[in-house]
């Protein structure tokens, strides 16, 4: 249902992001038809304010990154040095090719974090940033291949091609360059004639199984439910508020003596508000895993439906629903290798340094000496080990973490 409740007044830069996150609470407190009302005078002054603006590209609002120079020579120097370790058999050539990966992506992964900047500091209104990071047209990955640099490539096999493309396209690659990227383009052409069959195949077959579910009654009568505690801060409270928002309630939920919510009632923002600020009991809610049911599905077990805001119709087909869900992002998939032209995509670990100094206390006898798949020497540990780490003033124990330490000869 509608809830009714004092929205905050918006008056800052909205970006595609933010719009889903304002029509999401719209609709949840002013149901569809007032929503759509809104939605019809936003778009009407987006088309005026577009119409007055008139944006256009030219070859100078593509800003290169200043500092592309020095972070692609210090990358190569990097690379040269484990050229030479190689060389001598101090590294493993897969323990080089992981390394020389992991010095090109990251080089990249800081070009990319240093566009954004750059084009705020230098020209905020440049076309090609109020486009990309608007999320109008074009995203960050495209916008990083023309100012930044192409980076790693895969190969038709999805193997990584350790040379990698340091040229961006507002530069123009050199004939090297280009032939390595013509692997990219030429699978993106293939994949988009061959895949997409294989992409709808699978829809098919994710429906086909699903199809016989519908929602045929109100209430099963379920006592069961799935327990979702607030107090522990094992989720985020981004993934705690998507699990409640759109759910029932299997039972009542109260403070001290008094119910704050009854079961079969479903959970809005409200009440997810009321039970992060009253860190209440957990909250028991109800999913189509707990339905008794085994060929169809109750309203109260399904929750709300994404498309109205309010509790799922009886007859609606949500078996369909769901397998065409899961089916149509796998076109989208094999439509991304065409755009990106086969860059390669991966993420980098985040890591927290202490700085200080002191001496490391473990036991000896549990250890056994390794290399990490970098050529870095370690020690590995197949039981519970106490790593204690004491300098001058400090004792630091690290408990469930995985621990880099650079002695004073490396």
């Amino acid at each position: 249902m509608a809830e009714r409740a004092n929205l905050v007044f918006h008056n800052k830069v909205i970006d595609g992001t933010a719009i889903k996150r304002l029509i999401s609470r719209l609709i949840d407190h002013f149901g569809m038809a007032y929503t759509s009302h809104i939605l019809d005078q936003v778009k009407a002054l987006g088309f005026q304010q577009a119409t007055a603006t008139s944006i256009s590209l030219g070859i100078d609002d593509l800003l290169t990154i200043p500092s592309k120079g020095w972070l692609v020579q210090d990358a190569e120097q990097q690379s040269l040095i484990l050229e030479k370790h190689h060389h001598f058999g101090n590294v493993h050539a897969v323990e080089k090719l992981r390394q020389s990966i992991e010095i090109w992506y990251a080089t990249s992964e800081y070009l990319r974090q240093e566009m954004n900047p750059n084009f705020r500091m230098t020209d905020p209104f440049n076309p090609v940033h109020i486009m990309s990071f608007s999320g109008a047209r074009g995203n960050a990955s495209q916008v990083h291949q023309l100012v930044g640099m192409r980076g790693l490539m895969s190969d038709p096999q999805g193997q990584m091609i350790d040379l990698p493309i340091q040229s961006n396209l507002r530069e123009g690659l050199s004939l090297t360059e280009y032939i390595i990227s013509c692997y990219g383009a030429r699978k993106g052409v293939v994949d988009t004639a061959v895949r997409t069959s294989d992409a709808g195949y699978l829809t098919r077959r994710l429906v086909e199984v699903v199809q016989h579910i519908v929602v045929r009654r109100t209430d099963c009568g379920t006592t069961r439910g799935i327990s979702v505690s607030p107090q522990k801060r094992t989720l985020p409270e981004r993934i705690f508020i998507q699990t409640l928002i759109g759910r029932v309630l299997a039972d009542d939920i109260y403070m001290g003596p008094r119910c704050i919510a009854i079961r079969n009632q479903d959970i809005g923002l409200g009440l997810v508000d009321r039970f992060r600020a009253f860190r209440t009991q957990p909250i028991s809610i109800r999913t189509p895993f707990t339905c008794r049911s085994t060929s169809w599905i109750c309203r109260l077990c399904y929750g709300r439906s994404p498309t109205h805001g309010d509790l799922v119709e009886l007859g609606e087909a949500v078996g369909i629903i769901a397998g065409q869900s899961i089916g149509e992002p796998g076109t989208q998939l094999t439509l991304r290798t065409f755009h990106t032209g086969g860059v390669f995509t991966g993420g980098t670990a985040e890591h927290v340094r202490a700085p200080f100094n002191g001496k490391i206390k473990f036991n000896e006898d549990l250890v056994h000496p390794t290399r990490t798949r970098h050529g870095h020497p370690a020690f590995l540990c197949y039981l519970d080990l106490d790593v204690i780490i004491e300098s001058e003033d400090i004792s630091f124990s690290s408990k469930r973490s995985i621990c880099r330490i650079r002695t004073s000869d490396c």
